[in-house]
């Protein structure tokens, strides 16, 4: 097997998983609450990935320590809207709005004179507009964990900017990664101690849960990325990635039972090939 295919299998392992994630997560969320949950997750991605890090995280500099911190806010602020998110929506839609995130970065960049844009990245956020209608309106409307995980789509895509902006100062990827989970994990575990009194149910809906977005989801698919990305270029990559929501909805249908309809799965399709189709666009400078 060449190294293309194998990373383009890799991150195709990486989009299933993430795609599982969104059920299961829903699942779990009555066991644990989303602070505490957030907490055991990403405490879990932090201890594996500092076990590879070792004493490289005594030589933390200045720029991985802040950038860390700083993406780190964005990336609690985005599971945050998720997780509170999924307890009121369902699964498949909490999915495909998550997936916008990518068409929102064009957008905050040219809202902040950063970046220039092609016409193909505007066509492509109408098709996502028009499919997120299909996906929610004439399926009940717009409830209000639709609406918070929203705010999941635009911290998310500040997380994007705000990584791309440190990733290109040269910092250390695993470190300044390895900062973003611990802080995650931190600002989660005071969060839940303050606002979540509810114990944790020790379910194994929950252990498993944990396992998997910890584990498999949020430190095996972050090592599969940094290598496949050094394979692919980016196109590929997103033609990939847009498969995820694609991925959350069969789950969710086989797992939850949740039923989109016609016109949730045209206006999800609609959300997936805009997402392809405006990534594998080239961002002008």
């Amino acid at each position: 097997m060449n190294k293309k295919l194998a990373a383009q299998i890799g991150l195709l392992f990486v989009t299933i998983i993430w795609g599982f994630t969104f059920v299961l997560v829903k699942g779990a969320l009555n066991d644990a609450l989303p602070f505490s949950f957030a907490t055991l997750r990403f405490g879990v991605a932090t201890f594996l990935t500092l076990l590879i890090i070792n004493k490289k995280i005594n030589t933390l500099n200045k720029m991985e320590l802040i950038g860390g911190i700083v993406c780190g806010a964005f990336l609690f602020l985005g599971y945050a809207f998720q997780n509170f998110g999924l307890m009121i929506t369902t699964a498949t839609k909490s999915a495909f709005i998550t997936s916008i995130s990518v068409l929102l970065v064009p957008i905050l960049l040219v809202s902040l004179n950063l970046q220039k844009v092609q016409m193909r990245i505007w066509i492509a956020v109408l098709m996502a507009t028009a499919g997120l209608y299909l996906l929610i309106l004439p399926g009940g409307g717009l409830n209000i964990g639709d609406i918070i995980t929203f705010g999941c789509s635009i911290s998310f895509a500040i997380h994007i900017i705000t990584q791309d902006y440190y990733i290109k100062k040269e910092v250390r990827l695993l470190p300044f990664i390895n900062v973003q989970l611990a802080f995650v994990t931190i600002i989660s575990l005071i969060s839940a101690f303050f606002y979540e009194p509810d114990p944790i149910i020790w379910s194994e809906r929950l252990m498993g849960a944990i396992i998997i977005t910890g584990v498999l989801a949020t430190f095996t698919a972050f090592l599969i990325m940094i290598w496949a990305q050094k394979i692919l270029n980016p196109s590929e990559t997103a033609i990939i990635f847009s498969l995820e929501p694609l991925a959350a909805s069969l789950f969710a249908m086989v797992f939850a039972g949740e039923l989109l309809g016609l016109w949730g799965w045209i206006g999800g399709s609609l959300i997936c090939i805009a997402v392809a189709y405006g990534e594998t666009g080239q961002i002008k400078n």
